[in-house]
């Protein structure tokens, strides 16, 4: 019993651990990849809405200074 449940430890801390590390764009990728199929099976629809979709937007960003290389970008003031 007790190495099932390292073995399940060990495991979520990997999938973590890959997540985080996975580029900006994969990440993207995975989450629209979840989503088509998600929307194909109406069970999930209010996981797709609630959790999903945020994370999509979260995700894409708002172009360059959606980007954690760019995190010091501010904004011009007007001129």
């Amino acid at each position: 019993m007790q190495q099932i449940l390292v073995a399940c430890i060990v495991s979520i801390a990997l999938a973590v651990t890959v997540w985080k590390l996975m580029p900006a764009r994969r990440r993207l990728q995975v989450l629209l990849a979840l989503d088509s199929r998600a929307a194909r099976h109406p069970g999930l629809s209010r996981w797709r809405e609630r959790s999903l979709k945020p994370r999509i937007a979260r995700a894409a960003g708002t172009g360059c200074d959606g980007c954690a290389a760019n995190a010091g970008t501010r904004p011009h003031p007007p001129r």
